[in-house]
């Protein structure tokens, strides 16, 4: 069995999902790639570490069955309710009850809302803010959010006397503190945590603390365990995140970082953020996803019967629950290397569902920073129990988004360690795509190397770098042009997990660096190496890495890997009457498999130089550039140039190998390269025929950000461009001033530029 050697791409959809920052789903599309690939209909597939619902419903979708499991009960409480969203109706209905209530003798949504009770700045009436805005260094709210009925006053004022002393009402360690202290980190066994979950109870500010424990008694003292109450455990979880100190301001660009606060930080109204959330899940809530079963104990009775379940489990105990050897594919997002997400997981997740529930995620709480070695040794041991469970042709893929490069590098050591060979690792930006098989025999392998290999008398050390170079210096010459390090980064480090090396150096003892640390210093000692050349680049294009000896724009034996997928781009348009974005990533993809996986960005400027939607989101290669109508143009655009050439008293002819120059006398003073694609590599080839010559690459004004693209990426061709004084025209202004009934070299210098000066509002071709 083949592995899926290319990137499977997926659609995004965690924005505006409870808890978005704690989940790294698998992403939309992508399972339904490796379910189809790897399994037939009927059979089962195993999901650990379940985060999202896509994955679920694309299984079930293909008629296979699922079993989709995770030990964070706050992640399947999601899940399960994402899953089964209730009725609109019912929901209204559910939030409609425990507003109305009784909290001393009020409507409970009244007595919240009395809680950031404040005065209008215009009209002085009583009025309800909307939010209040903290400053972290000052630990006091500094301005209000408010809408005022009475004289629609809309906006943020400062804050007053009285908002201060409102606040002080509600102590800071009252009753509803000790509540969930208690409820969060039970005595005597919580004793050791209780100093953690302290700090972490400290991002509510104690008017939220008390609202949101409000809440919590209400939802279950009003609704028995059930669909009502986990619907609105999950409206409630979402108050719990948006309601803390970690929140920024609606307008700022801050991103949250670990579990500090941002300068200045949000304090929502409890209650108003709880029917926000409510609006928002149900514009959210898909179709309740039918067949699943509530219990796993009756999902195993039901056999082949059984579409799937969703539920807390532990990876250990997956091998009482299946048999050995049983699985063809187990699909799986893993767990972040991210403390802040563990503890906040706990935290809401003991918050909601008691702390016996959260007890699996008792030992992530007391990781306070992100341990890749730690990591590593953890998911080497749930890796061994997952690989026992495959078939020898079965396939284990890790399906990891938006992670950092240390992660993989974790993961990769644990499968060593598992003893589970790797068949195949893609990288695309942030995303990757790991596949591992069980490392029994060759044959059973398809070819993928084993993780145990024999010993070598070269150092352990001296093998990384030598394999890292070689990895390296063959992804580079395979892609033909400057490559970014996280291309080069997983390229070397599947080459390594293939030679078994991480796990040697996790069973060799030694003193020194540990594992991890031991082959990433390797690693970087080979790129360090004169064997390599690192690009400067500028602050929105990453750092990339080129072969010594290769010159500024010299290229390798094969195109460069821009060209090619813009090819490939072009071909998949032309070879369909209409796909989806995702359709064409995919198939994109499918052409670059491993380490010549394109750039996203790549392929998304692709597409949009090339197709149109003639219907919203469907995609289809644009009119004027099937191959006759560009073909056609090109021959006219030539026959503009050497026109114009005439008109500015040039002797102007096709000049082998550029398409049209113009020549005074025997000195060739322009030459022009028209072509249709944005060929930037390819004129630049010929830069050393230029013979003095000023160069042009004509294109149509489709491919102008596309040139831009590749331009910004490659550094060694910007300072091609730079060198020989290369400028770019696009065809219409070609156009433009052959229409014009006088023409002179200033004319000519108007339409020259990605951004040509004729563009500009300010500006316009001259007329004569």
């Amino acid at each position: 069995m083949e592995p899926i050697d290319y990137f499977v791409p997926g659609e995004r959809g965690r924005e505006n999902a409870v808890v978005s920052h704690l989940r790294w789903p698998i992403p939309v599309g992508v399972a339904q790639v490796y379910v189809e690939a790897y399994t037939a209909p009927g059979e089962l597939v195993l999901v650990p570490y379940c985060q999202g619902p896509a994955v679920v419903r694309e299984i079930i979708a293909a008629r296979r069955r699922v079993l989709a499991l995770n030990f964070d009960p706050l992640l399947v409480l999601a899940v399960q309710a994402e899953l089964s969203p209730l009725p609109a109706r019912e929901l209204d209905a559910a939030v409609a009850r425990l507003g109305d209530s009784l909290k001393q003798g009020i409507p409970l949504r009244h007595y919240l809302e009395r809680l950031y009770a404040t005065t209008c700045p215009a009209c002085l009436r009583p009025v309800v803010a909307d939010y209040f805005i903290w400053d972290r260094d000052q630990g006091t709210p500094v301005a209000k959010s408010l809408r005022c009925g009475a004289c629609a006053w809309d906006g943020r004022a400062a804050v007053e006397a009285e908002d201060l002393e409102r606040l002080a009402q509600t102590p800071a360690r009252g009753m509803h503190y000790h509540y969930i202290l208690d409820r969060v980190a039970p005595h005597p066994e919580g004793d050791a945590l209780r100093p953690r979950v302290e700090m972490l109870l400290e991002l509510y500010s104690s008017r939220n603390l008390y609202a949101l424990a409000e809440l919590s008694l209400k939802i279950e003292a009003l609704f028995p365990a059930g669909p009502l109450q986990r619907a609105l455990k999950v409206l409630l979880l979402d108050c719990l995140d948006r309601c803390s100190a970690l929140a920024p301001l609606p307008d700022s660009m801050a991103r949250r970082r670990g579990l500090a606060r941002p300068g200045r930080y949000l304090e929502r109204n409890v209650w108003r953020t709880f029917e926000e959330a409510a609006s928002r899940w149900q514009a959210l809530a898909g179709r309740p996803l039918m067949g699943l079963i509530d219990s796993l104990a009756e999902f195993q009775a039901a056999g082949e019967a059984g579409a799937g379940f969703v539920g807390q489990a532990l990876v250990r105990d997956l091998s009482r629950l299946l048999p050995p050897r049983s699985m063809r594919l187990i699909l799986t997002s893993p767990p972040p290397l991210d403390s802040a997400a563990w503890s906040l997981s706990y935290l809401w997740g003991a918050w909601l569902l008691g702390a016996e529930a959260a007890e699996p995620l008792r030992p992530l709480l007391r990781q306070r920073t992100p341990d890749p070695a730690w990591y590593a040794r953890v998911m080497a041991g749930s890796l061994r129990t997952l690989g026992s469970l495959l078939r020898e042709e079965g396939r284990l893929v890790l399906v990891l988004t938006g992670q950092r490069p240390a992660l993989v590098e974790a993961l990769l050591l644990a499968a060593g360690q598992a003893r589970l060979g790797v068949a195949a690792l893609v990288q695309c930006g942030a995303d990757y795509r790991l596949e591992l098989t069980p490392a029994l025999r060759p044959e059973a392998l398809g070819g993928a190397l084993q993780t145990v290999v024999p010993a070598s008398p070269e150092p352990l050390e001296a093998q990384v770098r030598r394999v890292a170079t070689e990895a390296a210096v063959e992804t580079i010459r395979a892609r033909g042009e400057p490559t970014p390090w996280e291309s080069l980064h997983a390229a070397i480090y599947c080459r390594l997990a293939e030679a078994g090396l991480p796990a040697r150096a996790a069973e060799t003892e030694r003193e020194g660096p540990a594992p991890l640390d031991l082959v990433a210093q390797a690693v970087g000692a080979a790129l360090e190496s004169p064997a390599f050349v690192l690009l400067p680049a500028d602050g929105q294009v990453e750092k990339l890495w080129w072969l010594a000896g290769w010159g500024q724009a010299s290229l390798p034996q094969v195109p460069p890997l821009s060209d090619r997928v813009e090819e490939a781009a072009w071909q998949v348009l032309h070879d369909a009457l209409a796909l989806t974005e995702a359709d064409f990533s995919r198939a994109v993809y499918a052409r670059f498999p491993g380490r010549l996986t394109p750039d996203a960005a790549l392929v998304a400027a692709c597409l949009a130089s090339y197709g149109c939607q003639p219907t919203p989101g469907y995609w289809q290669l644009r009119a004027e550039d099937l191959p006759q109508a560009r073909q056609g143009e090109r021959r006219a655009i030539i026959e503009h140039l050497l026109a114009l050439g005439r008109r500015l008293g040039y002797q102007a002819a096709p000049w082998e190998p550029f398409d049209a120059a113009w020549f005074k006398g025997a000195e060739v003073c322009t030459a022009f390269v028209v072509r249709w694609r944005a060929a930037v590599g390819e004129a630049l080839a010929l830069s050393d025929r230029l013979q003095g010559a000023t160069p042009y690459l004509v294109v149509p004004g489709g491919r102008a950000a596309l040139v831009s693209y590749k331009l910004a990426h490659n550094p060694l061709w910007q300072q091609a461009v730079d060198q020989a004084g290369w400028g770019f025209i696009k065809y219409r202004h070609v156009r433009q001033l052959a229409a014009q009934p006088e023409v002179d070299e200033y004319a000519l210098r108007t339409i020259v530029g990605l951004d040509p000066i004729v563009e500009r509002e300010t500006a316009q071709i001259p007329l004569f």
